[in-house]
C-alpha cells in the first residue's frame, strides 16, 4: 500500500510539472508571437511613412515641373494649353503649392479667353483653398470682380471690390484702382450714392489719367 501510495504521488508531481511547462511554453509562445507581431507593425508603419515621404517628394517635384511648363505656356499667350496643363496640375497635385497656385492661374487663364463663368470659379475656389490669404488673395479677388463684371453681374463686383479695398492698405499701388472699380461697377449698378462716396476717396489721391476719369465721372453723377 505504501509502494502504491509514493507512485501515485510520484504520478501527481510529474503531471503537475508536466502541467506547468505546457502552460508556461504556451504563455512564451503567446508573448513571442505578440512580439514579433508588433515588431512586424512597427516595420510596416515606418515603411509606410518612409514610402509616402518618397511618393510626396517625387509628387513635389512633378508637380513644379509641371507647373513651369504650363506658366511657359501662359507667357507665350497659349491660352487654351495653358488652361488645361494649369487644370491637370490642379486635379493631380491640388495639395502642392505648385497646385494652389495653378487654380489662381488657372482663373487668369480663363478670364482672359472671356470664359467668365468657368475662370469665376477657378478664382472662388482658390479664395476658399487658401482661406483667402493665399499669395495672390488680392489679385484673386480681383480676377474674382473681373468675371462678374463680364457677366453684367455689376452690384456682385462693386461688392467684391468695395470689401477687397477694405482690407488693401491705402498706400498699396492696387488701392486705388480697386477704390475706382467699385466706384465704377457702383454706378453701373445705378448705386449712385455709392459710386459718389468712392469716387470722392480715389480723388483726394489719384493723380494723372486716374484722377481727370475719376473727375468726369464726379461731374457726370451730380
Amino acid at each position: 500500500m505504501t509502494s502504491r501510495k509514493r507512485v501515485k504521488k510520484r504520478r501527481l508531481k510529474e503531471d503537475q510539472l508536466v502541467t506547468f511547462t505546457v502552460k508556461a511554453s504556451q504563455i512564451i509562445q503567446q508573448y513571442l508571437t505578440q512580439v514579433v507581431a508588433g515588431v512586424v507593425v512597427l516595420v510596416v508603419a515606418v515603411a509606410a511613412i518612409m514610402v509616402t515621404a518618397h511618393v510626396r517628394k517625387n509628387a513635389g517635384r512633378d508637380s513644379e515641373r509641371d507647373f513651369a511648363l504650363a506658366m511657359s505656356q501662359y507667357n507665350m499667350r497659349d491660352l487654351p494649353t495653358a488652361a488645361t496643363s494649369f487644370a491637370q496640375i490642379v486635379d493631380k497635385y491640388g495639395s502642392h503649392n505648385a497646385g494652389e497656385l495653378s487654380r489662381y492661374f488657372l482663373g487668369k487663364t480663363l478670364l482672359a479667353q472671356g470664359k467668365y463663368e468657368e475662370a469665376l470659379d477657378a478664382f472662388e475656389e482658390y479664395i476658399s483653398k487658401t482661406g483667402g490669404s493665399g499669395s495672390f488673395a488680392a489679385a484673386a479677388g480681383m480676377g474674382k470682380a473681373s468675371c462678374m463684371e463680364g457677366l453684367h453681374n455689376y452690384l456682385g463686383a462693386a461688392d467684391v471690390l468695395e470689401r477687397l479695398s477694405q482690407t488693401l492698405d491705402p498706400e498699396d499701388p492696387r488701392y486705388l484702382d480697386v477704390v475706382y472699380g467699385a466706384a465704377r461697377n457702383f454706378e453701373r449698378a445705378g448705386s449712385k450714392d455709392m459710386a459718389l462716396e468712392l469716387y470722392r476717396v480715389v480723388a483726394t489721391k489719384a493723380t494723372g489719367s486716374l484722377k481727370d476719369r475719376v473727375t468726369v465721372s464726379m461731374a457726370l453723377l451730380k
